[in-house]
């Protein structure tokens, strides 16, 4: 039976509660995953379906670029994401399949000279002096200083950003599946490829809220001791302090099937459902990548012939080139994505001018395919920041969302201090705000334990470890991006201001 190895690096136990108790035997499960008979005749699990809606408040202008409501960020209604994720046996049936697809993937990057132009779900390590893998941040900045570095007093340079509408919901069955082939070298796919690629387009699911009501008096937890016991739980929020590690044991799917709660996505409005991929698995990322495979390769090749750069992060796009080309790039665009059986949402399309005035490089955006008198001073926005040809910063809605985020997080600690029966009625827990949205609580830190039934493996132990906060980003960002960066300035005053927050009368 194999064990883990270095060669396993996509196995991970997982930690949320799902349908069925969590494997403790991973060399046996590891064994199970890579045998490809097995696989083959896998009945794969319902996914669970969740809806996270995140909601937006923006700055608007009218066509010309003239900021409306004085300034002010109104709301625009809530993006709702919806989330499938799946038991944790098939999760990692997903994992390993995306990690022999990736193997292959960047085989073929490397081999087209895509290394550099796709960048998101990838381990793309820091050069030979640093250790670690670049992130969004690295991206940004390689796309910055490209135009601080390319723009000279004779050429104007334009950055186009595109956004493919309804990425993962569009991506055609029959495409996607003759990519993959493409990728592991075959002509058709093998068995136990097929009854992945099958459950990952055509699949079942089970909504969140639905499984958690049926099993709320009786969810699985896990003890102090290590050991399992049926416990109730009064809300779903309550399942990660309560260490919920299943809603029940794999031979309850029948009692959920009984009560009606298992939905299929096979079909849409009576016909066999041709397109979209559900979003939140392990393998999700990886299959959207080769899907864009031919088309990432197209666009390089020719925004490379003019004298320019593309760069692709998910389904978010940008190109810097000289400004003549822009018409021509803009209906490259909308050919190519139609090629591919996709459509760019041209509301989002978004054109930068960059330009030098008094010896200093500037930032210009068009509006209704010109400049107008509001085009100056608009920065362009790229993953998170924004740069105005100079300087780069976060992104203003990014930082107001943070301070959003602080002040319900104080309002919330006011309320629950008020309302608890015990000594500390009427206390506010300031170590824990602190710890959550100031310096103080930016530092990382790893507590690992051993996995339960081992005795040489690993994991974090989610309980202690602390990953950070949004401040640890900026200072990460303000760091990777010092040659630039006014970000250290935007959060400075972040700890008075929480400290003010908290001051505030209730």
């Amino acid at each position: 039976m194999p064990k883990k190895t270095e060669q396993d690096i996509w196995y991970k136990p997982k930690q949320y509660p799902h349908i069925g108790i969590p494997s403790t035997n991973h060399n046996a499960t590891i064994s199970y995953i890579k045998n490809e008979e097995k696989v083959a005749v896998h009945s794969f699990t319902p996914f669970i379906h969740k809806v996270i809606s995140t909601s937006r408040y923006r700055k608007e202008y009218n066509s010309y670029g003239k900021l409306k409501n004085n300034g002010k960020r109104v709301n625009c209604g809530a993006k709702n994401r919806d989330i499938y994720y799946a038991n944790h046996l098939d999760s990692n049936i997903y994992a390993y399949y995306s990690y022999l697809l990736h193997e292959d993937y960047e085989t073929i990057l490397e081999a087209r000279g895509l290394t550099d132009v796709v960048t998101a779900y990838r381990n793309i390590l820091l050069n030979s002096e640093q250790i670690g893998s670049k992130n969004n941040i690295h991206f940004a900045d390689e796309v910055f200083s490209y135009i601080k570095n390319h723009s000279v007093n004779d050429k104007e340079l334009i950055a186009i950003t595109f956004d493919i509408k309804n990425f993962f919901p569009s991506l055609d069955h029959s495409l996607l599946k003759k990519r993959w082939c493409e990728v592991i070298g075959k002509e058709s796919l093998p068995e136990d490829h097929y009854n992945v690629f099958r459950n990952i387009t055509k699949f079942a699911y089970v909504e969140e809220q639905h499984i958690f009501n049926l099993f709320s008096n009786k969810i699985l937890v896990r003890k102090n001791d290590g050991k399992s016991a049926f416990k109730s739980v009064e809300r779903i929020e309550h399942l990660y302090n309560k260490k919920a590690i299943a809603y029940c044991p794999m031979k309850d799917i029948h009692t959920i099937r009984k009560k009606g709660l298992i939905r299929s996505n096979k079909h849409i409005e009576g016909k066999l459902r041709s397109s979209g991929i559900c979003q939140g698995s392990a393998i999700s990322a990886t299959l959207a990548n080769i899907y864009m495979l031919d088309f990432d390769e197209i666009i390089h090749k020719k925004i490379s012939s003019m004298d320019g750069i593309y760069r692709r992060y998910s389904d978010d796009m940008v190109v810097i080139c000289p400004i003549h080309y822009k018409t021509e790039i803009i209906q490259l665009f909308k050919d190519q994505t139609k090629d591919i059986i996709l459509d760019i949402h041209e509301d989002k399309t978004q054109i930068f001018h960059f330009t030098y005035d008094n010896h200093r490089l500037v930032c210009k955006q068009e509006f209704n395919n010109k400049l107008t008198q509001y085009s100056i001073n608009r920065n362009f926005e790229y993953l998170g920041f924004s740069f105005d040809g100079e300087n780069v910063y976060l992104k203003t809605s990014s930082l107001a969302k943070y301070y959003r985020k602080m002040k319900k997080g104080v309002r919330r600690s006011k309320f629950y201090s008020n309302t608890i029966n015990n000594s500390t009625r009427g206390e506010i827990f300031r170590k824990r705000l602190y710890k959550r949205y100031s310096y103080i609580g930016s530092k990382r830190y790893i507590k690992y334990k051993r996995v339960n039934g081992t005795t040489n493996q690993w994991q974090p132990d989610k309980y202690i470890t602390n990953w950070g906060n949004y401040i640890t980003y900026a200072k990460n960002a303000h760091k990777i991006m010092s040659k630039h960066s006014k970000i250290n300035s935007q959060i400075k005053r972040h700890w008075k201001n929480l400290n003010q927050e908290i001051q505030r009368p209730k």
